[in-house]
């Protein structure tokens, strides 16, 4: 077994849970029965078999799993469970998470419930618009603890480096405007000296929600969910997706000033497959994405930049 690296060991975790070698060891079996299938998710539920009760904990595990995930979830799930008759949504505690093999573990406690349908769209409408007022702990755009922004501007849902400052995102953003000749220009600063970084949801598909047994909203799945500007979240809720329509036309929101401009940007990303053409992205992540066998000649980076990336 090869050294697990943990990220978060909470401390309302069950007394009852197996170690992260044992945890690790029932996903890979799990993992093993499922290999032909392809509708089960990477999840397996842990049981206490010494009382033959109920799952008390679920496990996601997968390559794709990353801690910022867990931590952003662990972060919300503190904002939301403190009042649990108050709040119109639940989040999951997260317990315990890790790294082992190049996959990640986020230990999670099991809700039980079913997956919402088009019936429940406006209580799911009103559990989101309750998250999106939760404003993140920094100034820094992205998950808890910071890296890649996961949002359906970039390209593959992902940034293509951590932005350490709302500046930095708003100047690569013009950047990319810019360099397409468009006349739009992106000016964040506003918005969040008036409402913070607040989350984003970036996938809203019924299957990242549940409703439990006393009807509430439970929300699941924080891999898509970062703390962003607030046209960041009028821009997921445009997302093509129907169950997400239907949560759109039950979310009230002032037009944004940005959004056109957003849209612009990141539509101009399509042509080349990648985010990183703009005026203002750092010559370290130009020789990361070298590094890569990424070819910064096709991209419209400045030639000033494409000469510190040689």
């Amino acid at each position: 077994m090869s050294k697990i690296k943990f990220d978060i060991v909470a401390d309302n975790k069950p007394n009852s849970l197996p170690s992260a070698e044992e945890i690790i060891q029932q996903c890979n079996t799990h993992a093993l029965a499922n290999v032909n299938s392809t509708s089960y998710k990477r999840g397996v539920s842990l049981v206490d078999e010494s009382k033959d009760g109920p799952p008390y904990a679920w496990v996601k595990y997968d390559r794709s799993i990353t801690m910022a995930e867990a931590r952003t979830q662990h972060y919300v799930a503190q904002v939301v469970n403190g009042d649990d008759d108050a709040a119109v949504v639940r989040v999951p505690y997260v317990y315990l998470s890790f790294e082992s093999h190049g996959w990640g573990y986020i230990v999670m406690e099991f809700i039980d419930g079913v997956i919402c349908s088009d019936a429940d769209a406006r209580l799911v409408a009103a559990a989101v618009q309750f998250l999106v007022t939760i404003q993140g702990p920094t100034t820094q755009p992205g998950p808890i603890g910071g890296g890649p922004i996961c949002h359906d501007f970039f390209i593959d849902r992902e940034s293509s480096l951590t932005y350490s400052s709302v500046g930095l995102l708003e100047k690569h953003i013009n950047g990319i405007l810019k360099h397409e000749g468009r006349r739009h220009v992106v000016s964040l600063g506003p918005e969040v000296e008036e409402y913070g970084l607040r989350l984003c949801l970036s996938d809203m598909n019924r299957n990242n929600f549940i409703k439990d047994r006393k009807n509430k909203i439970v929300a699941l799945d924080f891999g898509a969910s970062c703390f962003l500007p607030v046209s960041f979240f009028d821009f997921a809720l445009c997302n093509l997706d129907c169950f997400t329509h239907l949560l759109h036309t039950r979310i009230p929101r002032p037009k944004s000033k940005q959004l056109e401009a957003l849209f612009v940007a990141s539509f101009s990303l399509v042509p080349y497959g990648t985010n990183k053409i703009g005026e203002h992205i750092s010559s370290l992540s130009l020789f990361l994405g070298r590094r890569r066998d990424f070819n910064v000649y096709r991209t419209g980076v400045p030639p000033e930049l494409k000469e510190a990336a040689k």
